[in-house]
């Protein structure tokens, strides 16, 4: 099938509403776009639109950005009518101009325009994009558990905080109820921990991923969990860069055109949640991998910042996290077989 026998939709999607946009080589803003609701009722609807539009499945290729939640309905539709979709990362979508031969465009920014952008971004791109598939239903349960288990972590880092610095000015019951909060909150991350452990259980190819991760120094249950949320178990990024890249920890040059020329850094973008994490598995992994640790002391010889030391590291833990599930076998340090 070429190319121009696809027919390019982009959607934008929130909460409540689709804005679907058919692009064919240019932008009609009349009878190119329609708005449906987000539930099946507007699903319905879309389906008749593209009907109407001689858009059949076979030849559909329907984009959207992740949204999360928003898009789970929409593609549990869209796999049960076996229509290829794909998922892109919205920062691809902030970053993408169209050309400049589609006219009226780039002037114009509402959701009916976001979606003709999807749509046009779908139809330059989508030969070399992988379509997309809606993770097992275990997937859903860990990522939920992920974020009330860091709501425990940070509400028992303020506890703790207020127990350190302003403890002298509490009375003894004020001091007794934040130290039972934290008792508390510890042993609902402790739960949230044992659950999680039994619903990776449940998915086979979640439980294999996570057993090779966390054979990885430094790599615990929340840096395991958090790569196979972030990357819909290993199919949603398969390039450990881009990743890297995604919780803002891969280096990048900082130049444009011929005038600007700075240093080699890393985005201040990114998942920061999962760059934190790393940040702690760090300082675990140098304690036990000798490798770690002897690089970290060399790079400091050669008067490297600190920092910048560290982030290479969480790179190297990247890198090791993608080489074991790629593999299918369980990390070994082979410096410590070298003689």
């Amino acid at each position: 099938m070429r190319k121009e026998e696809f027919e390019c939709v982009g959607v934008d999607v929130s909460k409540s509403t689709l804005d679907v946009a058919l692009f064919r080589g240019e932008v009609d803003w009349k009878e190119g776009h329609v708005k449906v609701s987000n539930n099946e009722s507007g699903y319905k609807e879309l389906k008749k639109w593209l009907r109407l539009k001689n858009a059949g499945k076979k030849r559909l290729r329907i984009c959207m950005e992740s949204t999360g939640l928003y898009t789970h309905d929409f593609r549990s539709w869209l796999e049960k009518e076996n229509i290829v979709y794909y998922v892109v990362d919205p920062k691809l979508m902030h970053h993408f101009a169209p050309p400049q031969s589609i006219k009226g465009i780039r002037q114009t920014k509402n959701d009916k325009a976001d979606a003709f952008r999807i749509a046009i971004y779908c139809s330059l791109f989508h030969e070399s994009m992988t379509p997309s598939k809606l993770p097992s239903a275990a997937y859903f349960k860990l990522k939920r558990l992920l974020a009330e288990r860091r709501q425990y972590v940070k509400q028992s880092v303020l506890y703790r905080q207020q127990l350190s610095d302003i403890s002298l000015y509490d009375s003894v019951n004020s001091r007794t109820r934040k130290k039972n909060e934290v008792a508390s909150l510890k042993k609902n991350i402790r739960q949230t921990d044992a659950e999680m452990k039994d619903i990776i259980d449940t998915d086979p190819a979640i439980k294999r991923n996570y057993e090779l991760l966390i054979g990885i120094v430094g790599v615990g249950i929340v840096v395991a969990v958090t790569a196979i949320v972030l990357t819909e178990n290993f199919t949603a990024f398969t390039n450990p860069r881009k990743y890297a890249s995604y919780i803002a920890i891969a280096p990048f040059p900082h130049e444009s055109g011929t005038s600007v020329r700075g240093a080699t850094r890393v985005s201040k973008q990114g998942f920061r949640q999962a760059k934190a994490d790393l940040s702690i598995s760090v300082l675990s992994a140098m304690s036990h991998d000798p490798e770690l640790k002897e690089f970290f002391l060399r790079k400091k010889a050669e008067g490297k910042h600190a920092g910048t030391i560290l982030n290479a590291i969480k790179f190297k833990i990247v890198l090791r996290m993608f080489a074991v599930v790629k593999r299918g076998t369980p990390y070994v340090n082979t410096k410590g077989y070298k003689g």
